[in-house]
């Protein structure tokens, strides 16, 4: 089941039943599209792992990529400080957006400094919590982390035992 944290507010859904989601990618951070969810979008969202919107166009319920294949696997959703937006973070399996770019409005969800410097974070995180001192992997592996136009940047030396 898919986590949907809410900010003390309830969700608070339009006169048409619907509340706008944002997705956002979250190894990039980068925001992939906009879309609008009713209760059931939210709740099959949340129960099969794939992000599902009510479409206004089509006036029925729609599940990303169930024609391109381009699915996107939802990991966690967010009620904002009203209750009356959710941002779905989500990560893509293929183009976002219906011309074929990787986001709505056709930018590239490629990894930055930034998501790198998370995926840092989140590596230190899960070594101190699980105890592990093998940290000498650390280097290799945040390199293979690292966009490739800052491998130039990084030196990851050799990290001594405690």
């Amino acid at each position: 089941m898919i986590p949907l944290f809410e900010t003390g507010q309830p969700l608070k859904f339009g006169l048409d039943g619907l509340i706008p989601a944002i997705v956002q990618d979250p190894g990039t951070r980068s925001v992939l599209m906009l879309g609008y969810m009713n209760q059931q979008a939210i709740d099959l969202t949340r129960s099969t792992g794939f992000v599902t919107f009510f479409s206004r166009s089509k006036n029925r319920l729609w599940k990303k990529g169930e024609e391109s294949g381009n699915v996107l696997h939802a990991k966690e959703m967010r009620g904002d400080c009203d209750g009356d937006a959710l941002l779905v973070l989500a990560s893509p399996a293929g183009p976002t957006c219906h011309t074929g770019t990787d986001t709505c409005w056709a930018e590239a969800n490629e990894p930055s400094a930034i998501s790198f410097l998370t995926t840092l974070e989140q590596v230190i995180e899960s070594r101190i919590e699980s105890g592990d001192d093998s940290s000498t992997s650390l280097p290799s592996y945040l390199s293979s982390k690292l966009p490739k136009n800052l491998h130039n940047f990084f030196v990851f030396p050799p990290i001594p035992k405690l």
